[in-house]
């Protein structure tokens, strides 16, 4: 409530003002699992960047609108919004969410794509995230242990959150459950990085209650007697 109401304020501040409401409120809506708001609020906000010729801002929020219908299980649009990212402003930071958005959707061709030009680049931080990509479309493709791997792999060049998130849902899918309990319980202790994985001012914590569904899956499979905590924590965000 208090996030809210600051970023309502925040909407008269100056000419940024708005954007930063539009990212923060949508963000919130994701977090909250209310994507059809995330959807309006952030659709909203892209086309008032757009208008205001900031297209950096406009993408990131295209971004955060693929992830959200992505979420609503909607890929066609995900897809169609990770492209229009794409087309706004093709940064790192796009590339590797719209790839992820892709790879996530099964259009593992534009994500492969995506991945082999970011790991192209001479900093650590695009290839990281090209592996990280390499994992999810190995996910996806059913094959858990190569995904392992690029994960693995991504986190020797640059430790993210998302890389453990990432990588914890690996170990779950290759059923090796105590190394994806460490992850995710990295995840946990992490949380602060959620809110804003990219270090731009970008609200990014609507990726993080999926934590608390994962946990849940992977220490049920343990045999955990508290499982059910972590899916009460869950249901605590998203429950409404």
């Amino acid at each position: 409530a208090e996030a809210a109401a600051i970023y309502q304020r925040l909407g008269g501040i100056d000419r940024l003002g708005p954007s930063y409401t539009a990212s923060g409120l949508g963000d919130l809506a994701v977090y909250h699992g209310r994507f059809a708001e995330a959807v309006r609020l952030l659709s909203q906000g892209a086309a008032a960047d757009l208008a205001m010729k900031d297209p950096d801002r406009a993408a990131s929020k295209f971004a955060a609108l693929a992830h959200a219908h992505l979420l609503r299980q909607q890929k066609e649009p995900a897809i169609a919004a990770a492209d229009r990212a794409l087309a706004t402003s093709p940064t790192v930071k796009i590339r590797f969410l719209a790839a992820r958005v892709f790879a996530e959707a099964g259009a593992t061709a534009k994500a492969r794509a995506l991945a082999e030009g970011l790991g192209r680049e001479f900093l650590a931080e695009p290839q990281a995230y090209a592996k990280i990509i390499e994992g999810n479309i190995a996910l996806r493709d059913g094959d858990p242990r190569r995904a392992v791997s690029a994960l693995t792999a991504a986190g020797g060049l640059l430790d993210t959150w998302i890389g453990h998130f990432d990588l914890g849902r690996a170990y779950l899918a290759a059923g090796a459950f105590t190394q994806a309990d460490s992850e995710l319980d990295r995840c946990l202790a992490r949380r602060g990085e959620a809110v804003s994985l990219f270090l731009d001012e970008e609200p990014t914590y609507g990726h993080f209650p999926a934590v608390y569904y994962y946990q849940g899956r992977v220490r049920e499979a343990l045999h955990n007697a508290r499982f059910a905590d972590s899916y009460r924590a869950y249901l605590e965000i998203r429950g409404q």
